[in-house]
């Protein structure tokens, strides 16, 4: 084993580089109990490999992303590993080293990512990783964990007897996920609370509303949890409802905790609230990826002053969408610089129960030719706790600097959101409040 590595060590630094698929195949093999599943989990490791260099949105190193994953095979005794396991698991170590996006589903995974659209059977939170542990950022209203009492901020450090520290942040959902009806414990830990406790539940069907709407006062209050399915249908359908209330003389589009979700659907929705103008450019190393958006000429409530709210957790899709408005002058964005997610994944199959790769196969880049990925969106007005002495927007080479607005300055009407009470303000003054 320490051959095979130094040959692939040696094969990074050479060009051309050799084909380092049969080494990492053979050290397979020797790691995993013989059999079918590992004849097959060996051709896989062909597949992915083949499917990454020929995908993914850059020039792929094969031999760096081979000898990752020779080293997890290096750590286990000969012949003793379950082969589906030792595969999922060397072939994670390979993926990481491209980004943390590109990662192998296997044919449990892959179901759960199809079905969540429509519903899945789970507990109902919205959580982030944290060291050793999942964080809560939300329970979702009237599901299990919401019923339950866990709350914002609660660590969750076990899942039935299993801990998830060091488990990728997609496995732990997974194993939180399950059959409505199912019994499933979480363990917490939280602020506060001297000791880790446990809560027993039973999950349920979770749907993510992905739309939520409502007047404040003549302020159109537009909320989208994901880009996950037809949210520009619900949109339209959504300023329909609205306007046979009145007609808003203002919009907020709420984009806070928003992971992203479907491209398509991004484009969409930014297209919903521009004329004209260019929404993305997708840039890859595929010919047949590249592609470039342009608004077409119908707007919904057109000329109404716009804020775009955002915070940390706003990636991907979401940033689409409000560096779209942002940089073509449609609307203001507000809140904390978003998380900076500017990659295009895609999902490829691999065959009956054998899972799919799901790989970066694109960068996206806003209308001024700046991509968010690893910079996030900048808010045109930043909203803080505390605020300093500089107040003016300027441009520092290329790069946009807020205006930074003490939270504690908003008023009513939505005193319970202080950042929604700020949008609101905006647009009622046409300017920060002093």
């Amino acid at each position: 084993m320490q051959a095979l590595s130094a040959s692939l060590r040696a094969a990074a630094a050479m060009a051309p580089v050799d084909d380092p698929i049969p080494a990492l195949q053979s050290a397979y093999l020797n790691a995993v109990t013989p059999g079918p599943q590992a004849d097959l989990h060996r051709e896989l490791i062909a597949s992915v490999l083949a499917r990454v260099q020929r995908s993914y949105a850059r020039e792929v190193d094969l031999a760096t992303v081979a000898a990752a994953a020779l080293n997890v095979l290096q750590a286990l005794p000969a012949g003793a590993g379950d082969p589906a396991e030792t595969f999922a698991k060397a072939i994670g170590a390979g993926l990481r080293t491209l980004d943390p996006y590109s990662r192998y589903l296997d044919a449990r995974s892959h179901g759960s990512e199809r079905d969540a659209s429509v519903g899945f059977g789970g507990v109902g939170l919205e959580l982030e990783g944290s060291d050793g542990a999942v964080r809560v950022v939300a329970p979702m209203p009237g599901t299990p964990a919401a019923r339950a009492g866990v709350l914002a901020g609660d660590l969750i450090v076990r899942v039935d007897d299993e801990r998830l520290a060091g488990l990728p942040l997609p496995d732990a959902m997974a194993r939180m996920r399950g059959e409505p009806g199912s019994p499933v414990s979480l363990t917490i830990r939280r602020a506060g609370v001297a000791q880790e406790f446990t809560v027993a539940l039973r999950r349920d069907t979770i749907r993510r509303q992905l739309l939520r709407w409502s007047m404040e006062g003549d302020v159109l209050v537009l909320k989208l949890a994901s880009f996950g399915g037809p949210v520009s249908a619900a949109l339209r359908q959504a300023v329909a409802d609205a306007g046979a209330l009145g007609a808003p003389r203002g919009v907020v589009l709420d984009l806070r905790g928003n992971p992203g979700g479907l491209l398509t659907e991004a484009v969409a929705t930014a297209d919903t609230f521009l004329a004209s103008g260019e929404i993305v450019t997708l840039r890859s190393r595929m010919a047949s990826r590249q592609r470039t958006w342009h608004a077409d000429a119908t707007e919904l409530l057109a000329g109404l002053p716009m804020v775009v709210l955002v915070d940390r957790r706003s990636a991907s899709a979401s940033e689409l969408v409000a560096a779209a408005l942002q940089e073509n002058g449609r609307a203001k964005v507000m809140g904390q610089r978003s998380f900076g997610k500017g990659t295009v994944q895609s999902v490829f199959p691999l065959g009956e129960q054998k899972g799919a790769l799901r790989v970066t196969t694109s960068v996206y880049h806003g209308p001024s030719g700046r991509t968010v990925q690893g910079s996030g969106v900048v808010p045109d007005i930043e909203l803080v706790t505390a605020v300093p002495d500089a107040r003016t927007l300027v441009e520092v080479e290329g790069a946009r600097v807020p205006q930074r607005l003490e939270q504690a300055h908003c008023a009513p009407p939505a005193a319970a959101d202080a950042a929604l009470s700020c949008a609101i303000g905006y647009l009622k003054a046409g300017d920060l409040p002093l």
